[in-house]
């Protein structure tokens, strides 16, 4: 990090660029392995000689789990891009913001194995099925894992800005809410993980139920506000 005393005085905006090309990238890196692993799909299902349908299947479960991936992670953007704008603790915000942006790099690689291995078992053409299966388990629980830790960093931000000087009731009532809400979203996520895991639900179901997750409120943590107020 370079020293506030070289670069001067600066707010969390000056980051937000950094972050938005950031992001970008990662949804880019994510839909363009799309087309790699559906071109694949396709080449071992004309070899394995499987149907039409078998094949629409296969690409319909890759499009369903990029639109879920793609999701969560434009949710995270939303709430990384969110605090930064007022951020108050700049380096703490620099420190996690270069992690923050160093996990979410580490989800499309991952997810890719999630679509080859799952990919290979829908389709049953993979040539060693228990290996493929434990690839299967261990690349997705690594995706969740980062997921969860995404939601937890955000909630932890705004954990910390909640108690900063100079906050207005109304500002800290919004970054209790984020706080909530991320906190939330990650104990979530580790619960799909769980389930997933335990009873072998294929992809992408638990990650769509967790990509439309992001488009409702939802707040385990309500009733302490309630609590206090």
């Amino acid at each position: 990090m370079i020293p506030a005393r070289i670069t001067g005085h600066s707010t969390g905006e000056n980051w937000i660029g950094l972050i938005d090309a950031t992001y970008g990238i990662i949804l880019t890196l994510l839909v363009i392995e799309l087309p790699v692993i559906i071109l694949d799909t396709i080449k071992e299902c004309y070899q394995h000689s499987h149907s039409f349908s078998e094949l629409s299947i296969g690409v319909a479960s890759l499009l369903i789990g990029y639109f879920a991936v793609f999701t969560i992670i434009y949710d995270i953007w939303s709430y990384h891009k969110t605090l930064l704008r007022d951020a108050i603790q700049l380096r703490l915000f620099a420190i996690t913001t270069s992690w923050l942006m160093f996990i979410g790099s580490l989800v499309p690689p991952f997810y890719y194995l999630v679509n080859h291995f799952s990919v290979k078992l829908l389709l049953h053409y993979a040539d060693h099925p228990a290996l493929a299966e434990e690839g299967l388990l261990r690349s997705r629980t690594v995706v969740y894992i980062l997921i969860a830790l995404l939601y937890w960093i955000l909630a932890f931000l705004a954990r910390k800005e909640q108690f900063q000087r100079g906050q207005s009731t109304e500002k800290r009532t919004e970054l209790f809410r984020i706080t909530g809400t991320a906190m939330s979203k990650c104990i979530l996520t580790l619960v799909i993980m769980v389930i997933a895991n335990s009873w072998h639900i294929p992809p992408p179901t638990p990650t769509l139920l967790l990509g439309l997750s992001t488009y409702f409120y939802f707040n385990f943590f309500e009733f302490s506000r309630q609590n206090h107020t």
